[in-house]
């Protein structure tokens, strides 16, 4: 019988271990949040995180929060065509080729309306860990300047349009918090991890841009002054 008994105290304080373990206080410290990207707590998440942050040096702040990427596909393609320069008018009975000079600037994009800091820092994040998986190099904004050769029919109206290559990367980002957080409002739930889905960057890659001469007939009102 005492053995017997002794066996039955031993069992009952490895349940209450185990039970402690897993008590909804316990799995609260531990609390993963995931999201979309397309949802707008996301944007809260990653504002709350660059704020915990900031605040992680104050003394007696007992809470800091990191940002990781995993980027999980990678992808090259022009963006959106548009006019470069200015258009050029040929009023001549004969094709005529200008030489034109243009600028253009082609900036970056992603999933999140952030603030400028807050957008900054989930970039520099997506962006190294973009460069050591595909071993890719982004730029946020490209700048390009040349001068090209346009040829331009009679009676027409040319420009050239241009495709900038971007390279855009989705995946996961994730927020780990030292200490359990508050995200969402309404609730009391603490969370000590947030994972958000479906995040995207896109940047110019600088290479493979498309240039193309663009021509159109000139309208009736154009016309006017038109050798044909």
């Amino acid at each position: 019988m005492p053995s017997i008994r002794r066996a039955s105290v031993l069992a009952g304080i490895a349940m209450g271990v185990l039970g402690l373990a897993t008590s909804p206080a316990a799995a609260a410290q531990n609390r993963t949040l995931t999201l979309d990207a397309s949802d707008p707590l996301a944007a809260k998440a990653l504002q709350i995180c660059y704020d915990v942050h900031q605040l992680s040096s104050w003394p007696h702040y007992n809470n800091d929060c990191r940002i990781s990427y995993t980027p999980s596909s990678y992808q090259t393609a022009p963006g959106p065509e548009h006019q470069v320069g200015d258009r050029v008018l040929n009023y001549a009975s004969t094709t005529v080729t200008h030489t034109l000079a243009w600028s253009d600037t082609v900036t970056s994009s992603d999933s999140f309306e952030v603030s400028s800091s807050v957008k900054s820092a989930i970039w520099g994040v997506a962006e190294a860990a973009v460069t050591a998986k595909y071993t890719k190099t982004w730029t946020r904004s490209s700048t390009v300047s040349q001068t090209n050769s346009l040829p331009v029919p009679a009676c027409n109206v040319a420009w050239f349009g241009r495709a900038a290559e971007m390279g855009t990367a989705t995946g996961d980002l994730r927020l780990d918090f030292e200490a359990g957080t508050k995200i969402r409002s309404g609730t009391k739930k603490l969370y000590r991890h947030v994972v958000i889905n479906n995040s995207t960057f896109s940047a110019p890659t600088g290479r493979n841009d498309l240039i193309i001469a663009r021509s159109r007939a000139m309208t009736p009102q154009e016309r006017t002054a038109c050798a044909s």
